[in-house]
């Protein structure tokens, strides 16, 4: 089937459970339910949700990139609004390493040095950042993991564990966190993702970031954002993990029959017990994955009685894998939960932790790290 392309920006609307107009009565139910103690049924039904896809995940590493002068962002079409701030190549420099060119400080990202804990006031939103000494001196990779309704940077990080795990491989990673602040917390469209695409474009002039390696996730609310990206700016984002969110129905992509600019390696999570998002929102995503991109299963890449992680590829080489799994967390989210996590909760304004309940056959950060190893830009 040959891939058809994109011809509008992606749609600014979100599921009703996530309209701005709906998020008081959402996090009221959030906040009695936990108060009140009930566990025994959630107090909305599933949200809209349309398309996904999935990736590859394999088992070799990308090429940690050239030495030489660093490459910022290409420009890219910016999905509801249009590209805000800075972009472009920072080149030469005073060099590091081997003539790698020094740090580029900008009015936002100021503070240059390798430091694992970050955060860059930028846009009106607070950047949490992970930079490992090794990318001072050479073009490390770069990640966006991108949390969901209620949550922040920090609780992000307690669940996928991407800073700490992009350290130890290369990665620069952001962790941005949304305005108002937790419980609260929560992303739209129109206003939110003209700024993270501005901070795409600054990490990776600032730092000199290898542009074959810039890759993107989110759970939830940060899958939609995830969805959103990886259809608008497949030129530059090399691979995709959404997690908890299949594509929007009111988004342009995969679900309206087109799709991105090409055949993105997307990797999608979702459980099959989610009282947020309902597993059929999946089973949508994947279909309409399928469909525009002439995927058929390849393979299973692994499963037990609680997990299907199913690899669907064409003959173009298109790689679409979901992960399906049944694992639940506490009662209200069901199976809208980290596989893997060790979230302990207690993080300011965080309602309830959001682990799956152990044990759990892979870990979701691991598995989206080793999928963004395996599928650099090529």
């Amino acid at each position: 089937m040959a891939t058809l392309r994109r011809s509008e920006p992606v749609g600014s609307q979100l599921p009703a459970a996530y309209h701005p107009g709906m998020r008081a009565a959402f996090l009221f139910g959030l906040v009695c339910l936990v108060a009140c103690g009930s566990d025994d049924e959630a107090p909305f039904g599933p949200s809209t949700a349309g398309s996904g896809g999935a990736g590859d995940v394999g088992g070799s590493s990308a090429s940690s990139g050239s030495a030489g002068a660093g490459t910022g962002a290409a420009s890219s079409s910016a999905g509801n609004g249009g590209s805000a701030g800075s972009g472009g190549s920072a080149i030469g420099g005073e060099g590091g390493g081997g003539g790698f060119p020094s740090p580029v400080p900008d009015d936002c990202i100021t503070d240059v040095s390798a430091k694992a804990d970050h955060v860059y006031q930028c846009s009106d939103l607070a950047w949490n950042a992970s930079v490992p000494g090794e990318c001072l001196t050479k073009a490390c990779g770069l990640v966006f993991d991108v949390h969901g309704f209620t949550m922040s940077g920090q609780m992000q990080e307690a669940n996928t564990r991407l800073a700490e795990l992009g350290a130890a491989a290369g990665y620069i990673v952001v962790q941005p966190n949304a305005d108002p602040a937790p419980p609260s917390a929560g992303w739209a469209a129109a206003e939110d993702d003209p700024k993270v695409l501005d901070f795409i474009q600054r990490v990776m002039a600032a730092f000199h970031t290898d542009p074959k390696r810039l890759h993107f996730t989110g759970f939830s609310q940060g899958g939609d954002m995830s969805w959103r990206f990886l259809c608008d700016h497949a030129d530059i984002i090399a691979s995709a993990a959404p997690s908890a969110f299949g594509q929007s129905a009111d988004e342009d992509c995969f679900s309206k029959g087109v799709a991105p600019s090409r055949e993105i390696p997307i990797l999608y999570m979702h459980g099959t017990s989610d009282n947020l998002v309902s597993f059929s929102n999946a089973e949508a995503a994947r279909d309409a994955v399928i469909d525009v991109w002439g995927l058929a299963e390849e393979s299973v890449v692994s499963s037990d009685a609680d997990h299907v992680w199913t690899r669907y590829t064409n003959a173009t080489g298109a790689v679409f894998e979901l992960l399906q799994h049944d694992y639940t967390g506490v009662a209200i989210l069901g199976s809208h939960c980290y596989p893997g996590s060790t979230d302990p909760g207690g993080a300011p304004g965080q309602l309830f932790s959001f682990k799956c309940d152990p044990p759990n056959a892979f870990d979701w950060g691991e598995a989206a790290l080793a999928f963004f190893q395996a599928h650099p830009l090529p």
